[in-house]
């Protein structure tokens, strides 16, 4: 009995279904699963230099497998988007990451955590005019906090002392004192 000739049952799976459910599934849970613990492991800066080529790689395989299962079935995902809940879900989804992207993203190198470093190891005169006060203003808002400062030290040095981090001390300083 020949495949052409087989009953159904008999007859062994297309190759674009094998490739489907034997080789693109799984792919696509491991870069899943690893496109998600290295962006956590960058979001909390563990090892970042050696997640980040990783995350960013596995995250272009994952992005082409996805694409790819969606133009398989793409019926199927229309016929998400014809119920109302889905389709609204959909919107709401893709319109909360366009404005979280818009609103965390930037195109300079320059990131908030980078710019609290740099302002941690700056000394409190060199920092001050960042808020807008001259050094005695910050030395004199920080007093206010009850946090002992100079306009010689550094701003790591001032919240070492206080129990505090730099980047703290330089949030007191932007907001005007006391916290």
């Amino acid at each position: 009995m020949s495949a052409a000739t087989a009953p159904a049952s008999h007859r062994s799976p297309g190759l674009a279904r094998l490739i489907t459910r034997d080789v693109v599934t799984p792919v696509t849970i491991v870069a899943f699963l690893v496109s998600t613990v290295t962006g956590i492991m960058l979001l909390l800066h563990w090892n970042a230099g050696l997640v980040r080529f990783s995350h960013e790689w596995l995250s272009v395989v994952f992005s082409a497998v996805a694409i790819w299962h969606l133009t398989k079935n793409w019926r199927p995902f229309a016929g998400y988007l014809r119920r109302n809940l889905a389709l609204a879900a959909f919107v709401v989804s893709a319109g909360a990451s366009v404005a979280f992207t818009g609103m965390t993203g930037s195109t300079s190198n320059a990131s908030p955590g980078a710019i609290f470093g740099a302002l941690s190891r700056a000394r409190l005169e060199a920092a001050a005019p960042a808020f807008g006060v001259t050094p005695d203003a910050a030395v004199a808002r920080l007093r206010a906090a009850g946090i002992e400062a100079a306009p010689h030290e550094t701003l790591a040095t001032i919240g070492d002392r206080a129990g505090r981090s730099g980047a703290e001390v330089a949030t007191l300083l932007a907001r005007g004192g006391a916290r």
